[in-house]
């Protein structure tokens, strides 16, 4: 009896030492394993484009006869520029005063070979303020070459009088040319001509009184283009003599000119 129940035991413990060899068998080989394999990381393939390589490329150029187009010739309207020298001679022209007419001698004033071209030439002036030493009233007219401060645009206003000059010049040029344009009807028939505009500036600044004056040199479409630039003319800083604003009359050549 004792015998039967030592080989019911050693039957049993012998099935458990199977089990933990067979375990530790299967630990071993699988850290053999993981010691023999390497990660491995895949790298994408590089792919080759594949280009043909043509020895002349192919051009499909059809046989056809050559049809020649008549392009008109390109018209293009040229606006007129305008490139004033606006100057004050050093010597006073004569003034013959009688009562309270002012009658001025014109200067002829040449115009330069340009598209446009404006010299001042002040033909009359009309200043309303001129002081009388005796009763402090309104008796005289003044004239531009005298008048202690001249008319000037915004832009010039802290300068020497000879830097005002230079920079009058410069912005009625500007303020002229801007709007001025070449009459359509002129320029088809080719026509050119100088336009002498008369115009003043008054004791606020503003550009007043503008007419052409009769020239015989200038088509009435020109007249009226040259008048319609001037009266586009900013208002200006008015002409001082002593604490009181004058007005002045000037007249300027502007003329039309094709390249």
């Amino acid at each position: 009896m004792r015998a039967k129940e030592d080989f019911k035991r050693k039957a049993k413990n012998s099935f458990i030492y199977f089990q933990i060899g067979l375990i530790a068998a299967m630990v071993v080989a699988l850290i053999v394993l993981e010691q023999n394999f390497k990660d491995l990381v895949k790298k994408p393939r590089e792919s080759k484009i594949f280009e043909p390589i043509l020895d002349q490329p192919f051009v499909y150029n059809p046989a056809e006869p050559e049809i020649k187009v008549k392009s008109e010739p390109r018209i293009t309207k040229t606006v007129a520029k305008l490139e004033p020298q606006v100057k004050i001679p050093d010597v006073i022209e004569k003034f013959d005063v009688k009562d309270d007419e002012v009658k001025v001698d014109k200067q002829d004033v040449p115009t330069q070979d340009i598209a446009l071209n404006s010299e001042n030439n002040v033909k009359t002036n009309e200043v309303s303020n001129n002081t009388d030493r005796n009763t402090g009233g309104v008796t005289e007219p003044m004239n531009p070459f005298t008048v202690e401060q001249l008319p000037m645009f915004k832009a010039c206003k802290g300068l020497s009088r000879a830097e005002q000059k230079a920079c009058f010049d410069e912005q009625l040029a500007k303020a002229i040319s801007k709007n001025l344009v070449y009459p359509e009807s002129d320029y088809d028939n080719r026509k050119q001509g100088t336009a002498l505009i008369e115009f003043i500036i008054d004791e606020k600044g503003n550009i007043t009184n503008v007419k052409s004056l009769e020239n015989n040199r200038a088509t009435e479409d020109m007249k009226k283009a040259a008048e319609k630039a001037v009266k586009k003319i900013p208002q200006l800083i008015p002409a001082k003599q002593g604490n009181q604003h004058v007005k002045i009359k000037y007249s300027i050549p502007i003329t039309f000119k094709l390249n």
